[in-house]
């Protein structure tokens, strides 16, 4: 038996190909009545790396560059408001950006998630927990075919208990 789809996990790099993603997931949302969880994962950097730029640089500055990619992700999805607005003002800004109509972003109920951590685990972690029903995902831009399903991808697919839906790039951005 199918279950109806109330909450639906999009997740995000913020790149022009998430942007087109995200109009479709916005497109099927409304569609289904279902509620969008925007996912935005700051990838563990490996820790030899850690090290390394906490040798060069301190580790202060390690910390303001962490702290810095999370704030420039924030304003990216919910600039600088408070409360529900945040919300709205966020699905109107990504719905700019995905050239979707505001009349048809408006209906959308959604929560942004920003959360530091290692890619897939993350993702199924977050689905979980906003009982989602869908996990949808962006396509990059391959060298050679154009289109590319990468490894992140694929371990999600593997792993995940729920549906994952995974959007190509469009024709112009391939």
């Amino acid at each position: 038996m199918l279950k109806k789809t109330e909450n639906i996990l999009f997740t995000t790099d913020l790149s022009k190909t998430s942007s087109d993603a995200f109009n479709h997931i916005v497109l099927l949302a409304n569609q289904l009545n279902a509620s969008i969880f925007l996912l935005h994962v700051i990838r563990k950097v490996p820790e030899s790396y850690e090290r390394r730029i906490k040798r060069i640089f301190g580790e202060k500055k390690w910390e303001s560059i962490v702290e810095q990619h999370i704030k420039e992700a924030r304003d990216i999805l919910i600039g600088k408001i408070s409360s529900k607005k945040i919300i709205r003002a966020a699905m109107k800004q990504l719905c700019r950006i995905a050239k979707i109509q505001e009349d048809q972003c408006v209906d959308v109920s959604a929560e942004i998630i920003i959360e530091k951590g290692e890619l897939v685990n993350t993702i199924l972690q977050q689905a979980k927990v906003h009982r989602c029903d869908l996990i949808a995902m962006g396509a990059s831009k391959g060298l050679i075919s154009g289109k590319s399903v990468g490894p992140q991808i694929k371990s999600v697919m593997k792993k995940a208990d729920v549906p994952v839906l995974v959007i190509p790039p469009t024709n112009d951005d391939a």
